[in-house]
C-alpha cells in the first residue's frame, strides 16, 4: 500500500508542478484567468480558435461533414480535422460558450504541459523500475523544456511530447520482451492525433531501434549480423511498424490527398542542399531566456532542457561509471537528431520534405527527451556523485552557452556586413549572465546532495521549477500583443449577434462579405479575419489554413483578390466581376463601434450560372490580372466586349526614398470605377496611396497584393495617383483599368434565369458535402460555372445518371449540359477515404494475424 501511494505521488506531483510553474508564468504575464490578457495571438488567433469553434459547431449541432463551404469557397474539411483538431481534449469544447474558447484553449495547453510532466515521469518509472524525486524533476524538465516554451502556441503538436515517453516505451518492450502491442498502440495513436508528428515519430522509432541494437550487440558482432540473431525480434519491429501506419490509414491517406491539392505540395530542390541549417550561435539556447514570443517564427533550435540535466547529459558522457558501449550508443541517439536538424537535407526530410514557414527545428523536443533520459541515468549510475565530473560537466555548459553568445556577437556583425537577414539569436546579452548563474547553483546544489544527502534534492527540484518557470515568464515577453480577454468577449457576442441577424435563414445561396472591425478591434495584433466564416457560422471567401486547396488559390488570386501566400485567400480586392463569379451577394461592415451596415446585391448569381462552354478555354496571366478580368466575361458570354479597359498614361514622375515613390497622371478610357493593382511588383507591403492628392480610404489593412479602388471617374477626366512601392516599375499601363460598371450590371440582368438555384441553401453552411439545385442552360449558355474548388471527390447527376465534371477558370468547376431545365443532385466523397479504409481492414487483419502467427511459434 505504502508503495502504491508513493508511485502515485510521485506521478501527481510530475503533473501538477508543471502546471503550477506554468501557471505562475501566466499570472505574472496577466494572462487570463490569472489577469485580463488571453493568448490570441499568432495562429491561435487567426487558425486555432476559428477551428475550435468550427469543431464546437459540428458538435452541438451533432452534425458532421466532410466537406464544409465555411472553409473559403468550400474544401475538404478532413485535413483541417486531422491536422488540427484530433486531439480528446478538444471535445471539452461542447461544454463551452463561444466566446470563452479562448479561455478553453488556454486550459488545454496548461493540462497538456501536465501530462507531458506525466508521461515523462511515468516512462521513468516503468523503464527504470523505480520512483524518486529525481523523476518530477525530470517531468519538470520536460514539460518546460524549449520546445514547449516557444511552440506551445502551435498545441496540436504538444500531444507530441506526451506520446513520445510511450512509444519509446513501446520500443524497448518490444526489443526486450518481444511484446509489439504497446508500440503498435503508441504510434498509430500518435498518427492519428497528428499524422505530421506521427510521421516524424516514425523517423524517431528507426533512430531509437538503431540506438537499441548499438546498445545491445556485442563487441565485435556487425549491425546486420546482430539483426539476424534477433531474427524475431527484427521481424516484429518491422511488421508492428507497418501494421500501425495502416491502422492509422483510414484518416491518413484521405488527408494525404487533401494534402496534395494544396500549394504546399511543391518540392523545392534547395531546401534538400546539405547546408548548415544553424551555426554555433545555437548552442546559447542551452542558457535561459534566449527566445521569446517576437522570435517564435525564426530561431535557432530550442534546446533547452534546463541545466541539471544538460550537466546531467555531459556527466554521462565524462563519468567512467558509464560503460564506453552506453556512450556511444548514446552518440548516434543524441547525434542522429542533431545533426538532423543541422544539415539542411535531413532538416527537410524531418519536416515532411517541406522546410517550415515559421517555427522551426520542430523536430527539436526528441533531443530533449532524449537528453534528459540519459541525464537521469546519469543520475542512476552515481555519475552525479562525483564532483570533478559534475564540475567538468557544468564548465562544459557554460563555455557552449558563453560560446553560442559570442557567436551571436560575430553572426550578427556578419549578417549587418553583408546584408542577410538572420533568426533571433537572443533577446539580451545581459541573459548570459543569468543562464551562468543557474548553471552554477545547480552544480553547487549537485555538490550539496552529495554531502548532506538525500533532503537536499528538494532544492534541486525547487530550482529546476525556478529555471524553468523564468524560461517560461521570458519566452512569453517581447511583445504587448496579447489580447484583452473582457474586450474580446464583449466585441466577439455583439458581432455573433448582429452576424446572425443578417446570414441567417438564407432563401438562395450566396456569399458573404464582412468586414468585421468590431471583432479585430479587439485583437492587439494586426488582424485579418481569414477565418471569421468558421467563427461566426456564414459562408465567406477569406481562409487561412495549411490545407488551403491551391485551385481556390489560384483561381482567386490571379483575379486580384489578396494572398500572402498559398496558405491564405481573402475577399479583400474583390470587385464586381469577381463578386458575380463567386456568389458575393451581401456585404456586411460591423465599425469598431458596433454600428451595422449591409448592403445587397439583388442580381446575386448564387453558386453557379450557366455559361458559354468557350469558358474552357480561358487561360489566366499572373503578370496580368485586369486582362485576367475582362477575358473572363469574355468568355462567359463568347463576345469581344470590353469590360475592363487600361488607362491611357501620360505621364509618371518616381523618385528614390526607401524605396520607390510614384506619381502617375493617367486618363480613364471608359466612364466607371478606375482600379489600381500592383500585386506583381509590389506584393505585400503597405502602400501608401493617394488620389488627385487625397489619401486613399480602404476599409482593410492590406495595400499592394490585391486589385485597389481609386474611385468613380469619367472618361477623358484626368487624375493623379501617388503612391509608394518596393520595386521599379516599368510598366504602368497594365497595372491601372476602368471598370464598365452600367454595362456589367446589364449582363448580370440577362445572367438571373440562368443561376444554379441551390434547395435548402442554409443546410450547406453544416452540412455542405451533400445537396440538390436547378439551372437552366441554352444553346449558347451551355456549360454551368460553378464556384466550388475543382475537387475530383464531387460527383454531379441528373437523374441518377452521372455528369462529367470539368475544372475550368483556372480551378472551379464546370459542369457541360444540354439546353434545358436540369434537377441535378451533388455528392461529395473524400477522396482517398475507400482506400484508407481498405487499408486499415488490412491493418486489422494484419494485427490478428501477428497475434496468431507468434502465439502458435511460442508453442
Amino acid at each position: 500500500m505504502k508503495k502504491s501511494l508513493k508511485q502515485i505521488k510521485y506521478l501527481i506531483a510530475a503533473f501538477v508542478i508543471p502546471v503550477l510553474v506554468v501557471m505562475i508564468a501566466f499570472g505574472f504575464r496577466g494572462i487570463a484567468p490569472l489577469g485580463n490578457h488571453n493568448l490570441l495571438v499568432s495562429d491561435l488567433a487567426t487558425q486555432y480558435l476559428p477551428f475550435f469553434e468550427f469543431l464546437r459547431t459540428q458538435l452541438v449541432n451533432h452534425t458532421f461533414s466532410t466537406y464544409s463551404f465555411m472553409l473559403s469557397l468550400g474544401d475538404n474539411a478532413i485535413p483541417v480535422y486531422t491536422y488540427y483538431l484530433m486531439s480528446p481534449l478538444n471535445l471539452l469544447a461542447i461544454f463551452m460558450n463561444a466566446e470563452n474558447v479562448p479561455l478553453l484553449m488556454e486550459a488545454i495547453i496548461v493540462i497538456k504541459i501536465g501530462l507531458i510532466g506525466l508521461a515523462m515521469a511515468w516512462f521513468l518509472q516503468v523503464k527504470y523500475h523505480r520512483q524518486d524525486i529525481v523523476q518530477v524533476i525530470a517531468a519538470v524538465a520536460y514539460g518546460l523544456c524549449g520546445f514547449v516554451a516557444m511552440y506551445f502556441y502551435d498545441f496540436m503538436w504538444l500531444e507530441a511530447l506526451i506520446v513520445l515517453p510511450l512509444l519509446t516505451l513501446g520500443l524497448e518492450r518490444l526489443f526486450y520482451q518481444g511484446k509489439w502491442g504497446g508500440y503498435v498502440v503508441a504510434l498509430t495513436g500518435m498518427i492519428f492525433l497528428n499524422y505530421y508528428m506521427g510521421y516524424m515519430m516514425c523517423l524517431y522509432s528507426v533512430i531509437y531501434f538503431v540506438y537499441l541494437v548499438f546498445l545491445n550487440r556485442k563487441p565485435g558482432v556487425k549491425f546486420f549480423q546482430y539483426l539476424k540473431t534477433r531474427k524475431t525480434m527484427t521481424i516484429k519491429y518491422m511488421t508492428s511498424s507497418v501494421l500501425a501506419a495502416l491502422l492509422a490509414c483510414f484518416m491518413l491517406i484521405p488527408t494525404i490527398v487533401g494534402m496534395l491539392s494544396t500549394g504546399k505540395s511543391t518540392i523545392k530542390l534547395a531546401s534538400f542542399l546539405p547546408i548548415p541549417r544553424f551555426l554555433p550561435s545555437a548552442f546559447a539556447s542551452l542558457g535561459v531566456g534566449v527566445t521569446n514570443f517576437v522570435g517564435r517564427l525564426n530561431h535557432e533550435p530550442s534546446m533547452f532542457i534546463g541545466s541539471f540535466f544538460a550537466i546531467g547529459l555531459f556527466s554521462f558522457w565524462f563519468s567512467k561509471q558509464v560503460k564506453r558501449q552506453e556512450k556511444r550508443a548514446s552518440f548516434w541517439l543524441v547525434g542522429a537528431i542533431f545533426l538532423g536538424m543541422l544539415i539542411a537535407t535531413t532538416d527537410t526530410i524531418w519536416h515532411m520534405f517541406q522546410i517550415p514557414a515559421g517555427f522551426p527545428f520542430r523536430e527539436v523536443y526528441m533531443l530533449s527527451f532524449v537528453a534528459i533520459m540519459f541525464g537521469y541515468e546519469a543520475y542512476l549510475k552515481n555519475a552525479l556523485q562525483d564532483n570533478q565530473v559534475v564540475l567538468k560537466a557544468g564548465l562544459t555548459l557554460a563555455a557552449l552557452i558563453s560560446i553560442g553568445y559570442g557567436s551571436v556577437v560575430i553572426e550578427r556583425l556578419a549578417a549587418k556586413r553583408y546584408h542577410f537577414e538572420t533568426p533571433q539569436y537572443i533577446v539580451s546579452y545581459w541573459y548570459l549572465i543569468l543562464a551562468l548563474v543557474f548553471v552554477i547553483l545547480i552544480t553547487v546544489s549537485l555538490w550539496l546532495v552529495n554531502h548532506f544527502g538525500k533532503k537536499v534534492w528538494w532544492l534541486v527540484l525547487i530550482l529546476v521549477a525556478a529555471e524553468m518557470g523564468t524560461n517560461m515568464f521570458l519566452a512569453l515577453g517581447g511583445t504587448h500583443e496579447y489580447g484583452d480577454q473582457t474586450k474580446f468577449n464583449q466585441a466577439f457576442k455583439q458581432s455573433q449577434k448582429l452576424i446572425k441577424a443578417t446570414t441567417e435563414k438564407r432563401t438562395s445561396f450566396g456569399r458573404e462579405k464582412v468586414n468585421n472591425q468590431l471583432y479585430s478591434d479587439s485583437f492587439n495584433i494586426t488582424y485579418n479575419q481569414y477565418n471569421d466564416s468558421l467563427l461566426y457560422n456564414f459562408t465567406g471567401v477569406n481562409s487561412y489554413t495549411s490545407s488551403l486547396n491551391a485551385n481556390t488559390h489560384d483561381a482567386l488570386a490571379k483575379l486580384g483578390l489578396y494572398s500572402r501566400n498559398e496558405r491564405r485567400i481573402s475577399s479583400n480586392g474583390s470587385m464586381p466581376i469577381t463578386e458575380q463569379l463567386l456568389g458575393i451577394d451581401k456585404f456586411i461592415t460591423i465599425d469598431k463601434n458596433g454600428q451595422l451596415t449591409t448592403e445587397t446585391n439583388e442580381l446575386n448569381t448564387g453558386l453557379g450560372y450557366a455559361v458559354s462552354s468557350q469558358i474552357k478555354t480561358l487561360k489566366y496571366d499572373s503578370e496580368a490580372i485586369f486582362q485576367n478580368l475582362n477575358q473572363l466575361v469574355q468568355k462567359e458570354t463568347n463576345s469581344k466586349e470590353n469590360y475592363v479597359v487600361e488607362n491611357k498614361i501620360n505621364h509618371v514622375n518616381v523618385h528614390q526614398n526607401q524605396g520607390y515613390c510614384y506619381e502617375v497622371t493617367m486618363t480613364p478610357k471608359i466612364s466607371g470605377i478606375q482600379y489600381m493593382d500592383l500585386s506583381t511588383t509590389s506584393p505585400n507591403q503597405e502602400l501608401h496611396v493617394q488620389v488627385n492628392g487625397k489619401k486613399l480610404k480602404t476599409p482593410y489593412h492590406q495595400l499592394g497584393a490585391e486589385v485597389i479602388e481609386l474611385g468613380n471617374f469619367k472618361k477623358g477626366e484626368q487624375l493623379t495617383v501617388s503612391f509608394t512601392s518596393n520595386s521599379r516599375i516599368l510598366e504602368m499601363e497594365p497595372h491601372f483599368a476602368g471598370f464598365a460598371d452600367q454595362k456589367f450590371n446589364q449582363y448580370l440582368k440577362e445572367k438571373v434565369p440562368y443561376r444554379l438555384q441551390v434547395d435548402n441553401p442554409e443546410k450547406l453552411k453544416l452540412q455542405g458535402a451533400d445537396f440538390t439545385g436547378k439551372v437552366t442552360t441554352t444553346k449558347e449558355r451551355d456549360l454551368v460555372l460553378i464556384s466550388i474548388p475543382f475537387d475530383k471527390g464531387w460527383s454531379v447527376a441528373e437523374n441518377g445518371q452521372k455528369v462529367k465534371t470539368m475544372k475550368v477558370a483556372n480551378g472551379l468547376t464546370g459542369v457541360k449540359l444540354k439546353p434545358g431545365t436540369h434537377q441535378l443532385e451533388f455528392h461529395y466523397e473524400v477522396p482517398g477515404m475507400k482506400l484508407g479504409l481498405i487499408l486499415s481492414g488490412l491493418g486489422v487483419i494484419g494485427i490478428i494475424a501477428q497475434v496468431v502467427y507468434f502465439r502458435r511459434k511460442q508453442h
